[in-house]
């Protein structure tokens, strides 16, 4: 387990490196609430993934919630303790890119999440765009403080939703502080500045909305499986009973358009 002090502050991750690390692209990829690096490594299969396309991939640990045990991030809406505390996630985060940088000289940075871990990547995405190479958040959403920040830069980010999650919903979201899914969509469409009219296909009932940027270097694109609930989908294990029909693979459609970015 590697650690790093961040604001006075020990933090975590764990670190899976390919044969080959240095020039390698890094992909971080933050747990649900509650969850933990070791869960999310095995839900996305990302070291496999590792070990066979020569990326870095970091499982950073979020803090731990003092009222009911449940580690969380802080995406400036959402979680628990880690929301409370006003923690600097994102300077952690910031801070493992610099350390493996360092390291290693990174080809390109990709952070993705699940649910909670999902919403710190849409912030991290914001706040460290002139770091990150793209977002791909999964099962996740924004906050209404969120939408009045804009990115350094137009950033590429993918979003991957289930049509059935309730807990975080594509269209009518029930709770105070998270906004439906789509509003992610459109925030990111228009601080991209990207044509609002998408190319949209449909196959074995997974829903794709691609929105082109006018200079082709930030797409956003919209991925929803209709019957998939709050699950990374096509994941290995799954932290709760939620369906996952299995019409798509996260990992792989991830992992394909974080490669396309590093073109």
């Amino acid at each position: 387990m590697e650690r790093l002090l961040v604001d006075g502050r020990t933090r975590s991750f764990l670190l899976h490196l390919p044969p080959e690390p240095r020039g390698a692209p890094l992909i971080i990829a933050l747990h649900a609430l509650g969850s933990n690096p070791y869960l999310m490594e095995a839900m996305t299969e990302l070291s496999l993934l590792s070990d066979r396309e020569d990326v870095i991939v970091a499982y950073p640990i979020g803090i731990h919630a003092s009222d009911r045990g449940e580690r969380a991030w802080n995406a400036w809406f959402c979680c628990r303790d880690a929301l409370y505390e006003k923690v600097n996630d994102v300077g952690f985060l910031s801070a493992i890119i610099d350390e493996l940088d360092y390291r290693y000289d990174l080809d390109g940075t990709l952070i993705t999440g699940m649910s909670n871990g999902g919403m710190l990547a849409h912030l991290a995405g914001i706040q460290l765009s002139n770091k990150v190479t793209a977002i791909a958040p999964v099962a996740a959403t924004i906050g209404d403080v969120i939408l009045e920040l804009k990115p350094q830069r137009p950033l590429p980010v993918l979003m991957i939703n289930g049509g059935a999650d309730e807990m975080v919903p594509f269209y009518h979201s029930h709770r105070y502080n998270l906004l439906p899914a789509e509003e992610a969509v459109d925030y990111w469409v228009r601080v991209n500045e990207c044509f609002e009219t998408p190319k949209i296909r449909e196959r074995n009932g997974v829903l794709v909305e691609h929105y082109r940027s006018r200079d082709g270097k930030a797409d956003v694109l919209s991925y929803r499986s209709k019957d998939a609930g709050h699950v990374w989908p096509g994941g290995r294990v799954r932290m709760h009973t939620e369906e996952d029909p299995m019409t798509m693979n996260a990992t792989a459609i991830i992992w394909k358009f974080f490669r396309d970015q590093l073109r």
